[in-house]
């Protein structure tokens, strides 16, 4: 069969065509593997095959795109000749919700599994709108994804030297042990669960040749927390060493401290590594326990500093309104942003997504929404056209909104980016 993979508009983003969607990557292996051709689009700039071009279509999106993927259903549900296939983080946590929007199958839960792939194709043929299909959760996965399309992307990670190399993105892990209340993909959350899953360093070696083949000299790794398995992260920073990559992760500051401190990121530093993010969300300890973050501002500016020291871009993401949020503890982040001016300091506010913890069980955490909230609100634009949305015991959606459009102007001015 020739199967379209679909990955719908990113209204959200000011840039969307940064980073691939390598979760379709990985369902063309498998389907590829099976003996079907695939061919993909970007809706963000390419158009919507017609209804017969392709024998099936294959779309995945987000909670973040769940506007995009209505304007699909719409336009599928009338469909006579190519069956259709919704699934991904969206279909994962809002699977009901999903079977409404006109598709022929809904697949929730990981789809790229062999099993579940066969079993999607065989339900799909079957144009029976609104069925279901539940993903299988494998050890690891079995096969790598699909890269050909990756130089429609366009990402650049900057050297010590500041010359920019074109950068694509990898996984090497699946799974996240951590708690934190706004978050889907730790252990309370929907997506992944809290056993980490690891791919042999023989796969994470073979992605990392491929990229470099395929002409990149950076690379981005989206694992939740590359360097939480020491002994892993180590063999892995060997290949990096040998293939001659520099890259960025995702950290957390509690795992750096605790498996190593500045010598475990020297090592690191040492293999390539320029720039992480780390999610510091707040400065007030308070706050964090609250979403029971699991590190301390302590542990968030020890690693600062030892990234600058070892000339690592340290880029801090922040998130205002968070339960128990009130001015002091704002205020608390403010001052330790413009104190510790971190290379970027992301300013977001709360969103409470479905599938964490705050929207499964929102009596538990001090925040109030007085409607609501409509999964696609979520919109990383112009700073002006992005508002606050949940309230605290302390504090009005429309405070956290103006406090952080303040700490924006004043980011502005200290020369911060954000």
């Amino acid at each position: 069969m020739n199967i379209a993979l679909v990955f719908p508009e990113s209204t959200f983003l000011i840039d969307p065509m940064v980073y691939p969607p390598l979760g379709l990557w990985y369902i063309a292996a498998h389907l590829e593997k099976f003996g079907h051709k695939t061919e993909f689009f970007d809706l963000s700039v390419d158009r919507l095959p017609r209804d017969g071009f392709f024998d099936q279509m294959w779309v995945s999106g987000t909670s973040a795109q769940m506007h995009s993927l209505r304007k699909l259903g719409r336009i599928v549900r009338d469909w006579k000749k190519t069956a259709t296939v919704i699934g991904g983080p969206a279909a994962w946590v809002n699977p009901r919700g999903c079977q409404s929007l006109g598709f022929d199958l809904t697949v929730s839960g990981e789809a790229d599994d062999p099993e579940t792939v066969s079993q999607a194709l065989r339900v799909a043929r079957r144009r029976h709108s609104s069925m279901l299909v539940v993903g299988t959760r494998r050890a690891a996965p079995s096969l790598t994804p699909v890269r050909r399309w990756s130089h429609r992307y366009h990402a650049y990670l900057e050297d010590r030297n500041g010359v920019k190399h074109p950068t694509t993105t990898l996984f090497t892990s699946r799974g996240c042990p951590m708690a934190c209340a706004f978050c889907e993909s730790g252990r309370n959350g929907v997506i992944w669960d809290k056993y980490v899953r690891y791919e042999p360093i023989e796969m994470v070696e073979s992605q990392l040749r491929e990229i470099r083949d395929l002409g990149f000299s950076g690379a981005m790794f989206y694992d939740d927390i590359l360097p939480l398995n020491k002994p892993r992260t180590l063999a892995i920073l060997d290949v990096l060493k040998e293939v001659s990559l520099v890259w960025r992760c995702f950290i957390r500051t509690d795992v750096i401290t605790k498996q190593g401190g500045f010598e475990y990121l020297r090592e690191m530093a040492d293999a390539g590594l320029v720039e992480v993010l780390a999610g510091v969300e707040s400065a007030d300890n308070q706050i964090k326990e609250n979403i029971h973050k699991g590190t301390t501002i302590e542990q968030d500016t020890q690693v600062l500093d030892w990234c600058r020291e070892l000339g690592i871009r340290f880029k801090a993401s922040f998130i205002l309104g968070l339960p128990g949020e009130n001015w002091e503890s704002m205020r608390r982040t403010r001052d330790w942003i413009l104190h510790h001016r971190p290379d970027r300091a992301d300013v977001n506010t709360l969103i409470p997504f479905p599938g964490t913890p705050i929207t499964s069980h929102p009596e538990c955490y001090d925040l109030f929404w007085t409607e609501r909230i409509p999964e696609e609100f979520w919109y990383k634009g112009p700073r002006d056209e992005s508002n606050a949305i949940v309230g605290t015991s302390s504090l009005e959606p429309h405070e956290i909104k103006s406090f952080r459009d303040e700490l924006i102007k004043d980011l502005e001015r200290e020369g911060i980016p954000y």
